[in-house]
C-alpha cells in the first residue's frame, strides 16, 4: 500500500514538474493595423536616406500600442523598388488587452531589428512590406522572441511619409530561463533518486 501511494505521489510530482516547465514555454501570436507618419533625413549619398518613424495602431488581443523605430531607405529611380535595412523598432503596449491582470494582459513592449522593401505605385504612392525579427521585450513580454510581418501603402515624398493601411500578423514565443530550466532538472532528478532509494529498500 505504502508503495503504491509513494508511486502516486511521485508520478504526480513528475506531473507538475513537467506542467511548470511547459508553462515557461508558449507562444503568443499578434495581428492588427497600425498608422503613423515617417520624417526622412537625406544621408548624403543620392537616394538614400535616414527614416524615423513614429505611429500607433490596435492589437486584435492586446489593444492598443505606440511604435516607433529607425531605419536606413533606398529609392532607386526611375527602378520602383524601395530597400528598408538596418532597420530597429519598439512596440509598447498599454495593457489594455483581454485578460487585464492576468500572466499576460498586454502591457509591456517589444524591441527588434527590421528590413524590407516596397514598390512605388504612383506619384508620391507605394506599398511596402517590412518583417520584424523581435529579439526581446520587457514586462509581460520579458524573454520571447520570434517575428511579425507588416505591410501596407505609403503616401507623400520622400522627406515625409504617411504610413496607411498598414496591417502586421505574427508570433513570439518564450524558452525557459537557464535557471529555471536547472530548477526543474534537480527537482525531477530529486523524484527518481527518491523513487530509486524506496525501492531498493
Amino acid at each position: 500500500m505504502k508503495r503504491r501511494v509513494a508511486r502516486s505521489l511521485t508520478l504526480l510530482t513528475l506531473a507538475l514538474c513537467w506542467g511548470a516547465l511547459s508553462a515557461f514555454a508558449g507562444n503568443i501570436s499578434f495581428a492588427g493595423t497600425f498608422d503613423g507618419t515617417a520624417t526622412s533625413t537625406p544621408t548624403g549619398t543620392p537616394g538614400v536616406y535616414m527614416q524615423s518613424f513614429t505611429g500607433d495602431g490596435s492589437d486584435h488581443t492586446y489593444g492598443n500600442f505606440s511604435a516607433v523605430a529607425m531605419s536606413t531607405v533606398t529609392f532607386n529611380p526611375p527602378n520602383p523598388n524601395i530597400t528598408f535595412s538596418n532597420g530597429t523598432f519598439t512596440i509598447a503596449f498599454g495593457g489594455m488587452g483581454e485578460a487585464p491582470g492576468g500572466p499576460l494582459d498586454g502591457s509591456g513592449s517589444l524591441m527588434g531589428t527590421s528590413s524590407g522593401t516596397g514598390t512605388v505605385t504612383g506619384p508620391g504612392m507605394a506599398t511596402f512590406t517590412i518583417n520584424f525579427v523581435v529579439t526581446g521585450g520587457t514586462g509581460q513580454f520579458a524573454g520571447y522572441t520570434g517575428g511579425l510581418s507588416l505591410s501596407g501603402t505609403l503616401t507623400g515624398n520622400p522627406s515625409s511619409v504617411s504610413i496607411g493601411n498598414g496591417s502586421y500578423s505574427g508570433s513570439i514565443a518564450s524558452t525557459p530561463e537557464p535557471n529555471a530550466a536547472l530548477l526543474m532538472g534537480t527537482a525531477l532528478m530529486a523524484v527518481v533518486l527518491g523513487l530509486a532509494c524506496r525501492r531498493a529498500h
